[in-house]
């Protein structure tokens, strides 16, 4: 299920989420961590132009796949695993929830 929703992260100093906070709820990294580059959806966002040779740095967007279990209660409770996109260095941006997959979304989605 796709979020884009932002969400306060904590992180290693190596940068790799241990804990977040989605919704009022703090839900705590259970696995390792997988980093992974994903790509900015350019074409559905009006006026993007690029320099060209600058695409690269600009499109490319780091994430983070998380398995995560929520610490606290909270009315929008799920465990799961979890996509996180990290903010460039540069623009000190906010930590974004991009997607989530969980047991509970499948058998709701497709049973």
């Amino acid at each position: 299920m796709h979020i884009n929703e932002t969400v306060s992260v904590e992180t290693l100093p190596s940068g790799a989420p241990i804990r977040f906070v989605w919704r009022g709820v703090t839900y705590g990294v259970v696995s390792s961590p997988e980093p992974w580059i994903s790509r900015r959806s350019w074409w559905s966002e009006g006026g993007v132009r690029v320099a060209r040779g600058s695409a690269a740095g600009l499109l490319e967007v780091p994430m983070w796949r998380v398995d995560a279990l929520p610490l606290t209660d909270g009315a929008q409770r799920m465990d799961g695993t979890f996509d996180l996109a990290q903010p460039p260095a540069a623009t000190g941006g906010d930590w974004v929830l991009v997607t989530a997959v969980s047991e509970e979304l499948d058998e709701r989605l497709f049973a």
